[in-house]
């Protein structure tokens, strides 16, 4: 998996940040952090692998995600304020 050096936030993926598989194509691997509110306006979302950082995350994209679409990466407190 590749994360981009400069995270960029990109509207058609609800503001998430995307991450790909470091290949030749560079395959697209998940969105990381999507915005809840702006899931229903980017309709292509639900069809790709989500990455939240905390149950609270997950649960909040889990309420307008479909179900086995999102990873809940459980990271401790101090590790969550560097990604992303």
């Amino acid at each position: 998996m590749e994360v981009p050096e400069k995270p960029m936030m990109w509207p058609q993926y609800a503001r998430g940040v995307p991450v790909q598989v470091a290949d030749k194509r560079r395959t697209l691997y998940g969105i990381v952090r999507p915005c809840p509110d702006l899931v229903a306006a980017c309709p292509t979302l639900a069809e790709e692998l989500v990455l939240a950082r905390n149950a609270h995350e997950a649960r909040e994209l889990a309420a307008v995600l479909p179900q086995g679409r999102i990873v809940h990466l459980d990271l401790p407190e101090h590790e969550q304020l560097t990604v992303c």
